[in-house]
């Protein structure tokens, strides 16, 4: 699902003249709250129920870098679900030559807000989510790169 389209802003520009790896992280963040409100998890839900949800890790893999004026998009996936855990994986591109610049893999927590513990998903919502990732898997498969591990180069 695409979650985010966003350009490149001046600032987000370092030294090295390419866009430093702390926007990544931002562009991940917002396309990772716009699938959240997608998903039915957002701010109503928060309101509503007095759950939420808590980000506990997260992998940037960064593959390219990305210069001043692109347009990026960010493709966001819902892997899995249990009682009280969220599996994520966003695919950040570059839409100018249609390339993969970043992934960022992540888990959430389901918690009850009131005693900041984690807490089961409501049945109903536990369906609905679980159904839309086996729906999400059968159109579009797994993304690549998802369980990398970061390992240290022989020497």
């Amino acid at each position: 699902m695409r979650t985010l389209e966003c350009d490149v802003d001046a600032t987000w520009i370092d030294i090295n003249n390419h866009m430093n790896a702390q926007y990544y992280g931002i562009v991940v963040y917002r396309a990772h709250a716009a699938f959240t409100d997608a998903l039915g998890l957002g701010d109503e839900y928060v309101r509503t129920t007095g759950f939420g949800k808590v980000v506990v890790q997260t992998a940037m893999t960064y593959e390219r870098e990305v210069l001043h004026g692109s347009r990026l998009a960010v493709d966001s996936w819902l892997l899995g679900v249990d009682a009280k855990r969220l599996h994520f994986f966003h695919e950040v591109r570059n839409l100018g030559d249609r390339t993969r610049v970043a992934v960022s893999e992540q888990l959430d927590l389901h918690v009850d807000l009131g005693t900041r513990r984690t807490a089961a998903m409501p049945d109903d919502v536990r369906t609905r989510l679980t159904q839309f990732a086996t729906e999400q898997r059968a159109a579009g498969g797994h993304p690549d790169g998802v369980g990398r591990r970061i390992r240290f180069p022989r020497s």
